[in-house]
């Protein structure tokens, strides 16, 4: 099999560690108020960025090669991600009781465009959401308008003006610290930097790479945990630093998948990567009955009821609601 196609269940393990990990940190955090996995919750948020990014290299190729491809790329990343996002917001707007300006905003991925364009941000998590729709719509444009240009170019022009509206808004922008790390324009640059590993990733040398995933490591843990006390230009770089750690880690997790032999583990970990898209969307859910109920307030078995939970919503979610609906989407 062709090693650009060929399916990673090491890949899929990862995607299910980036789901579960944003659903635990956000779990420490709002209930038992430890602000430190609020930004743990970041790295898992970028480790999906750049592993999208690296998933999607095969898909986006197609389109360049051939226009046609262009609508099956739309209908097949829409199917995928779309339907299941208004049913969360749909379920989110009804907990809340939310149904106005606000509401629009998600449904139509702009309610990060632009800073505080938000009232009142009652579905946080949709904003990593923004950033993928955004990219599934600008770059196959820059596929076709650059298509003299090879594939690599394009992704590093388009990287390079993503670059450019980031120092843009450094130098220029009076945006707050949250904004640069969640502002839907300001985050593309993740996605291509996935492109670009998949491109290149039989190539790198695994024994550079330990060297780099150590240093980085210790970068990162050097920071600061509290992400307001940035400046803009350190906020900048650790973006970049993450990043870079996301890359890493994605290359070390596709080595580790001539490992993954076993057909239980295949499963499993196909199994838990399904799940994933539905905990990130849903898992603030668990998290709001837990933390409001007296039963389980004090009770030592909260996160594994949390964990069981979030399996069974996910579980159910792919298989009576996901599923029929990719099962109907067009082949390349």
């Amino acid at each position: 099999m062709n090693k650009i196609n060929q399916h990673l269940f090491s890949l899929d393990l990862f995607r299910a560690i980036a789901g579960y990990g944003v659903a635990i940190c956000h779990f420490y955090y709002y209930i038992y108020d430890q602000s430190n996995y609020q930004f743990y919750s970041l790295f898992f948020v970028e480790f999906f960025f750049v592993l999208s990014g690296f998933v999607l290299y095969p898909q986006l190729l197609k389109v360049y090669e051939k226009n046609k491809n262009l609508k099956i790329f739309f209908m097949r990343r829409w199917l995928r991600t779309i339907p299941l996002y208004i049913l969360a917001l749909f379920c989110y707007s009804i907990l809340f009781s939310k149904f106005d300006w606000d509401t629009l905003k998600y449904l139509f991925f702009v309610q990060h465009l632009a800073n505080n364009f938000l009232l009142d941000d009652y579905f946080s998590v949709a904003w990593s959401l923004s950033v993928e729709e955004i990219f599934y719509i600008i770059f196959p444009i820059f596929l076709i308008l650059l298509k003299k240009r090879s594939f690599m170019e394009i992704i590093l022009i388009f990287v390079a003006i993503i670059y450019l509206i980031k120092i843009f808004y450094i130098s220029f922008g009076n945006i707050d610290n949250e904004f640069f790390r969640i502002g839907t324009f300001l985050r593309l640059d993740s996605i291509a930097f996935g492109l670009v590993i998949r491109r290149y990733y039989i190539k790198v040398n695994k024994v550079s790479l330990h060297i780099l995933s150590a240093a980085i490591i210790i970068i990162l843990f050097n920071f600061t945990k509290d992400l307001n006390l940035f400046s803009k230009y350190e906020i900048f770089f650790f973006i970049l630093i993450v990043q870079i750690f996301s890359i890493n880690l994605i290359t070390i997790f596709v080595y580790l998948n001539k490992f993954v032999k076993k057909k239980y583990l295949q499963i499993t970990f196909s199994l838990l990567s399904k799940q994933t898209y539905s905990v990130y969307l849903f898992h603030f859910f668990p998290i709001y009955f837990l933390k409001n109920s007296l039963i389980f307030s004090n009770n030592s078995y909260i996160f594994l009821i949390y964990l069981i939970s979030l399996f069974l919503i996910s579980t159910l979610s792919y298989y009576l609601f996901e599923k029929p609906i990719l099962l109907k989407r067009p082949n390349y």
